[in-house]
């Protein structure tokens, strides 16, 4: 989850997008199917929310395609490396992953919206992220399982009453980082 400081900035949302973008931008490179495609679309949505004015939305959905940079990207163990995890050490990822899922599934259900086409498109990414977190994790894929968490519980932080974004149809143009 990210820090919240007493005294909440604008231009820190803003300095938030502008290195996610940075970040998401490098990693995006390396990307493919359906990974390449929840990227591209929550970069182009973090765009049109920067046109709008709402740095935070911004950098909450360029969090999560960072998230999920990282998530497809993360190498798979190799055979056998799950048993050299400590039963310790999965309980508490265990224990994580449970904290992020039911945050994440906790806000999202209090954040209902009207459904436009926005609101689908990370509905869509939100519930992906979780059952293939789901997946992961029982197929001892720990750190995807994890990122992948903290990318349905960034999407879960964002506004998706879409009557404030840039609504007239344009994709806005990814800003250079």
């Amino acid at each position: 989850m990210a820090k919240k400081s007493p005294q909440h900035l604008p231009s820190h949302d803003l300095r938030r997008a502008y290195e996610h973008l940075g970040r998401v931008d490098i990693l995006e490179g390396a990307l493919a199917g359906t990974h390449f495609v929840q990227v591209s679309a929550l970069a182009t949505l973090a765009q049109q929310q920067l046109a709008a004015g709402h740095a935070r939305g911004a950098a909450d959905l360029l969090r999560a395609a960072e998230h999920i940079c990282f998530a497809a990207l993360a190498p798979e163990d190799r055979p056998g490396a799950v048993a050299m995890v400590s039963p310790e050490l999965k309980s508490a990822i265990a224990a994580e992953l449970n904290r992020l899922t039911s945050h994440a599934e906790e806000r999202w259900t209090e954040s209902e919206s009207d459904e436009d086409q926005a609101h689908e498109t990370i509905a869509a990414i939100f519930g992906a992220a979780l059952d293939l977190a789901a997946a992961a994790f029982a197929r001892g894929a720990y750190r995807p399982a994890l990122e992948l968490a903290r990318a349905a519980e960034a999407l879960a932080h964002v506004d998706t009453r879409f009557s404030t974004w840039v609504s007239d149809g344009r994709r806005a143009e990814r800003l250079a980082s």
